[in-house]
């Protein structure tokens, strides 16, 4: 997450997110997906995460987007919640 706890990050994650969504106004799924595609010009844009386990985080594209495409050519994404309400960001 933030580096500000040394518990399991998935742990961590689960926790601040079940925080999130009871006191989010919107969206706490919301998510800022930061791509590269196979020259490594980065992109970034929201997404809404569907799941989270030790798989990983889920969301949905459409393979042919820019994002799909980006993921195809480089598998390697990062993410960004931020939680207005807490005062606090996830990545």
């Amino acid at each position: 997450m933030d580096g500000s706890d040394t518990r399991d990050p998935l742990t961590q994650f689960h926790e601040w997110f079940a925080e999130a969504k009871s006191k989010e106004s919107t969206l706490p799924e919301a998510m800022t997906l930061a791509t590269a595609d196979a020259d490594g010009v980065p992109d970034a844009r929201m997404v809404l995460l569907k799941d989270a386990d030790s798989d990983g985080f889920v969301f949905y594209t459409n393979t042919d987007s820019a994002k799909g495409k980006d993921l195809a050519a480089n598998p390697q994404a990062a993410l960004v919640f931020h939680w207005k309400a807490l005062k606090r960001q996830g990545r």
